[in-house]
């Protein structure tokens, strides 16, 4: 069941979400995504302090040790990452409903005929993977005809090894490196 269809009860949601309802839930969505981005900066500046300790270190334990916390968080931002990806999927699918409502009436008939016997998993599935609000009027309206015949897919997350971190740790204790390890990148693909 997608994000849409357990929000608002399964109908499709051109029929059962009113744009009140829409913009309320655009507001709450756009407070998870400034929360968990704070949330991830915080993380971001923990590893910064844990890695600068890790770097005065004299034992190879305190390194391991070190190195964990650092895993640990990392696996955290990756989560907090992931779980942003998907509110900012969900976001995006309420932001394009609420236009696709307002713009209702610009649509032919059979469209909109098409569109409320579309399937609400498929409608949302090609929601996600649109941005209208960053298109004008003309494409707005062809995007939304697409809809009937087109979905998107959605790409992959990779993982960070301890090794990595453990390299990036010694490697600035020899002067070679300066920054702290990264959290496995969430692709581009996943967040636009």
């Amino acid at each position: 069941m997608g994000f849409l269809s357990s929000l608002f009860g399964g109908g499709n949601p051109i029929d059962t979400i009113s744009i009140d309802q829409l913009k309320v839930t655009e507001i709450q969505l756009t407070k998870k995504v400034d929360g968990m981005h704070a949330e991830v900066r915080r993380i971001d500046q923990e590893v910064q302090r844990i890695y600068d300790q890790a770097k005065a270190t004299s034992s190879k334990s305190e390194e391991v040790s070190y190195a964990r916390q650092i895993k640990t968080l990392l696996q955290k931002k990756e989560m907090k990452l992931s779980s942003l990806g998907q509110i900012d999927k969900d976001l995006r699918a309420v932001s394009n409903i609420l236009i696709l409502k307002e713009r209702e009436k610009d649509l032919p008939a059979d469209v909109v005929r098409k569109l409320k016997n579309l399937d609400p998993e498929k409608m949302e599935k090609y929601l996600i993977g649109k941005k209208l609000d960053t298109m004008n009027d003309d494409a707005q309206i062809n995007a939304i005809i697409d809809m009937t015949s087109s979905t998107m897919e959605v790409g992959v997350e990779e993982e960070e090894d301890l090794s990595d971190i453990l390299d990036t740790i010694r490697a600035a204790k020899e002067g070679s490196a300066t920054s702290p390890p990264e959290a496995a990148k969430v692709r581009k693909n996943e967040l636009e």
